[in-house]
């Protein structure tokens, strides 16, 4: 079928049938769901045949549960015609198996038999229940003799009822037929190949009890009697049920054998599953789940039980275990499992299909009830040796650490947790261990281990633990690491005044002794003051603690060491030192969730990467570290790794993705979880979309209030170096030349130019021209020339463009020159176009027009490949020449023909590389170089190289 049908009227849909047997209609709209069913229902109307031929049948139509017997003996009993036959029927129940002959009462009071024929029967019942309830004879014990006499009248009464007219007594669910009915049906047996009667039941002997019983042995195990077994529905099956109901588009291959592999081919099962992609998928695969709620809600109370128990522990589990849990005997519930086993609900080793059924029976059950069941599983997995995190996640689910061994059984879970990289789930183990009331050392180290964690997850959460940590330090309650950490995290929330408090009480503990977080006394006094430049007394304690204090002690924890080795290098000014360890660090580097200084250290020598012009290797790190870091939702950390990214395609002039990267971290972690590494990754986003000439967008970031304590760490210079420009932008001059002072003040706090520093000269010379002070701007530049260490090609280069501005006109086209080609090789395309605007005016100005524009048109396209287009516009051309419109697109469709050399090659000259520079950046010759760059033309067809721009 290539329509879809709506579930609700699939009544009224009509399928081809085959011939109907005697007595029998053309098939309804039923038949829809009637797939892998069409042999039973030829049986069932073979069966009416030869009962309305006087030799009576019993059909017993056999399924599990939510197979389709009820919907398939419904389907059969409206195809019947109504003068063919007369049908009686009855539904068993579990709520009413206890009452006697409930099933034969609701047989004859069936509205079918006229209506004298009917009191006489009722009379002649009412007497037999009568004398059952009085004697207590409804368990399965033999009746009287009484209530046997009155069984075979009702039996007589029915076969000269069906003497007329075919009759079909029809009773669904007959594993739960009360006792009495069931005596009834056994004694009706034998009459049956005399009398125009086929009796019919549906049944499910995984549900039938008791199993043993005499008269349901008769009955089922009658001569006349027909079984038919309703099989679960194959792969085949649910994909023509799925495509009659969802339409080939929808019912692919893929989908109906997922439904199946959900499903286990029961048949309610697979309707919920269509439902729910019916609805648009949204809810997907909840149907399993609901429709195995609603198979056991209609079966014995046993069931429900052992579906939440197992529910509770994971979905899968011992069957000992789901007993004892269930509160039920072994033999209930290996029988209850294998009933949903069979019902195809289960896999054949009793476990849900899909983890959605977890928690559809979860959310199913009453809070308080589903808290008690995850209490006593956890007790019992403790008690049976479980891992410690599979009983922390009972504890977890019951949200009460309500046993004994709760701090053990959580902490040890945390630490197995964290072995996965489930930084979550371990955050979540000791915030519960937290309430478990226990207290010292224990309760500290609790605290401890869950603020790291959130410092990892949720940062602007981690600041609560500040304040009792403290106290904890006071009390000598905290290890080595945990007082660093400490120091780390108070640094990071700007508690200046706690943090020069703590080091200064553990600079009196170190005199005194030793004791735990002195042996680091040196090395985090110094870390704290190039965190925070300016600070007076932690410079003051960082220089008293470091001409007394020895040297650190072995640490247990990798990273403390290093990190606070990378500071002092930064400090001390070390860089070739700074740079080396940087290196050897991040060579074996990994994410180590039990230290917070892993991350720190990881910062600081990236920044090192960073400053030494290694961006690429920057760039590759954060990638690689980001994408660990979100796999384990650490978002601090990914933020973190996010924002040098940023910082370091800032600094390649690749402004728009700069910003791109810097929005996604802020998008990432809050502003209040940055702490003092807002300034940096907001200073990024600042200079890239002032850079890239989108005020309007920088405005909104100067906009947000950064704490006064992060302006004064080591990343303020970053912020106010970023502002300054946007200041300059928006030409206020005045405000931006006091931006980029500050900036020196917390440069100048350093012993030697560090990783952190920004060119705060330059952008202060850049002020004061926009001022008209020469004077001033010159001498920042020369004092900037002065200090420059040998290979800082961008620094060199951003002082010579802004020292041609104060020199002769005659002078300029040289020193941009020169500027251009140290730009060249510092790899910022952004300082590159500007220094080749710079240069193209310069031309200009002493009348070189021919150079002028050709320097104006590299200028045009770099500015155009970085992002800054009011750079476009300073150029002061148009590129395109619109007669040349139809060959460039040419050439734009024959950039595929070049290989990767020649792209590396061309993409090199169009940045005004020679051939010489070319061949020594490629490890190649010169006259290889030539012979690429002659493929390239002709593949190109381009002339010379100042055409290249056009297309690359």
């Amino acid at each position: 079928m290539g329509v879809p049908v709506i579930l609700s009227e699939y009544r009224d849909s009509l399928a081809d049938a085959d011939r109907p047997a005697a007595g029998m209609r053309g098939n309804r709209g039923g038949s829809f769901f009637l797939v892998e069913r069409d042999e039973i229902l030829g049986e069932l109307g073979g069966l009416l045949t030869d009962a309305d031929q006087g030799r009576g049948r019993l059909a017993i139509v056999d399924g599990p549960l939510g197979s389709g017997k009820s919907r398939l003996v419904h389907e059969f009993l409206e195809s019947l015609e109504p003068a063919g036959a007369r049908v009686l029927r009855a539904t068993a129940s579990l709520r009413e198996h206890q009452l006697p002959c409930g099933v034969v009462t609701q047989l004859l009071h069936g509205m079918t038999i006229p209506s004298p024929d009917r009191d006489r029967m009722c009379a002649l019942l009412s007497s037999a229940v009568e004398h059952t309830v009085t004697d207590g004879e409804f368990a399965g014990g033999d009746p009287q003799a009484h209530v046997l006499g009155v069984f075979q009248k009702l039996t007589v009464e029915l076969a000269r009822l069906a003497e007329t007219t075919p009759l079909v007594i029809c009773v669904d669910n007959a594993h739960y037929l009360d006792a009495p009915s069931l005596h009834f049906l056994a004694g009706m047996v034998p009459w049956l190949h005399r009398a125009r009667i086929l009796v019919l039941l549906t049944d499910d002997q995984t549900l039938r009890r008791p199993r043993t019983s005499v008269p349901a042995r008769l009955l089922l195990r009658s001569p006349n009697a027909l079984h038919l077994t309703l099989n679960l529905l194959s792969r085949n099956g649910v994909h023509t049920l799925a495509t009659r109901l969802l339409g080939p588009h929808i019912a692919t291959p893929r989908l109906t054998a997922e439904l199946h592999g959900i499903s286990g081919g029961n048949l309610l099962a697979v309707q919920t599953l269509i439902v729910d992609q019916q609805a648009g998928g949204a809810t997907y695969p909840e149907g399993y789940g609901q429709a195995l709620l609603d198979l056991v809600a209609h079966c014995r109370p046993s069931m429900l039980s052992v579906v939440r128990a197992l529910a509770v522990l994971g979905g899968a589990a011992e069957v000992a275990d789901v007993a004892r849990l269930a509160g039920v005997g072994a033999t209930v519930a290996t029988e209850d499992l294998h009933a949903l086993a069979g019902a195809g609900v289960l896999t054949e080793r009793h476990a849900f299909r899909h983890p959605v059924a977890v928690t559809t029976v979860l959310e199913d059950m009453p809070a308080d009830g589903r808290a008690t069941l995850h209490r006593a599983a956890a007790e019992l997995l403790h008690e049976a040796g479980a891992p410690a995190l599979t009983v922390a996640r009972q504890l977890m689910g019951a949200a009460d650490p309500g046993i004994d061994c709760a701090t053990e059984v959580l902490v040890a879970a945390s630490r197995e947790a964290l072995t996965t990289g489930d930084v979550e789930t371990a955050r979540d183990c000791l915030d519960l261990a937290r309430r478990t009331g226990t207290d010292g050392p224990t309760a500290a180290g609790i605290r401890a281990g869950l603020s790291r964690l959130e410092w990892q997850l949720t940062p602007q959460v981690a600041v609560r633990h500040l304040r009792t940590r403290l106290a904890d330090f006071t009390a000598g309650h905290l290890d080595r690491l945990e007082i660093s950490e400490l120091v780390l995290g108070l640094a990071e929330a700007g508690a200046l005044d706690e943090l020069t408090t703590l080091l200064d009480t553990l600079r009196t503990r170190s005199h005194q002794g030793a004791a735990p977080g002195t042996e680091d006394i040196r090395p985090l006094t110094t870390w704290a003051a190039m965190a925070y430049p300016l600070h007076t007394g932690l410079r003051k304690l960082a220089h008293s603690v470091g001409a007394a204090a020895p040297e650190a002690a072995p640490c247990y924890d990798p990273w403390l060491p290093s990190a606070l080795a990378l500071a002092d290098d930064l400090v001390r000014g070390r860089t070739d030192q700074l740079v080396h360890r940087a290196a050897l660090l991040l060579g074996t580097f990994h994410l180590d969730h039990g230290s917070l200084w892993n991350a720190e250290s990881a910062t600081l020598a990236l920044r090192a990467l960073l400053h030494a012009n290694r961006v690429d290797e920057v760039v590759a790190w954060c990638e690689k570290l980001e994408a660990e870091a979100a796999d384990h939702h650490a978002v601090a950390w990914q933020g973190r790794f996010l924002a040098l990214r940023a910082e370091a395609h800032l600094r390649q002039g690749r402004l728009t993705h700069a910003h791109d990267l810097a929005a996604r971290a802020l998008a990432l972690v809050p502003p209040q979880g940055w702490g003092t590494g807002l300034a940096a990754v907001l200073g990024c986003a600042i200079l890239a979309a002032t850079r890239s000439g989108r005020l309007a967008l920088a405005a909104t970031y100067v906009a947000q209030p950064v704490p006064e304590q992060a302006v004064h760490s080591r990343y303020g210079t970053q912020y106010l170096h970023a502002r300054g420009h946007y200041r300059l932008a928006t030409h206020h001059p005045q405000a931006a030349l006091a931006d980029f002072l500050a900036c020196g003040r917390l440069a100048e706090t350093w012993d030697a130019a560090g990783v952190d520093t920004v060119p705060w000269r330059t952008s202060a010379a850049e002020a004061w021209l926009a001022q008209d002070d020469q004077e001033q701007a010159k001498r920042l530049v020369r004092d900037q020339m002065a200090r420059l260490q040998p290979g800082l090609s961008r620094d060199r280069g951003l002082c010579l463009r802004t020292l041609a501005a104060v020199s002769r006109v005659n002078r300029r086209p040289q020193l941009l020159t020169e500027a251009v080609d140290l730009l060249k090789d510092s790899g910022c395309d952004y300082e590159l176009a500007r220094a080749l605007i710079d240069l193209s005016t310069a031309f200009r100005d002493i009348g070189d027009q021919r150079n002028a524009r050709r320097v104006a048109h590299r200028a045009w396209h770099l500015a155009r490949q970085t992002g800054a287009e009011y750079l476009c516009r300073e150029a002061g051309l148009d590129p395109v020449d619109p007669e040349s419109v139809s060959s460039a697109k040419q050439r734009q469709d024959a950039l595929p023909s070049l290989t990767m050399q020649e792209r590396r090659i061309a993409l090199l000259a169009v940045k005004g590389h020679t051939n010489r520079e070319i061949a020594a950046k490629l490890y190649i010759t010169a006259s290889t170089v030539e012979q690429h760059l002659t493929r390239v033309f002709r593949k190109l067809n381009v002339k010379r190289r100042q055409e290249l721009p056009y297309i690359l």
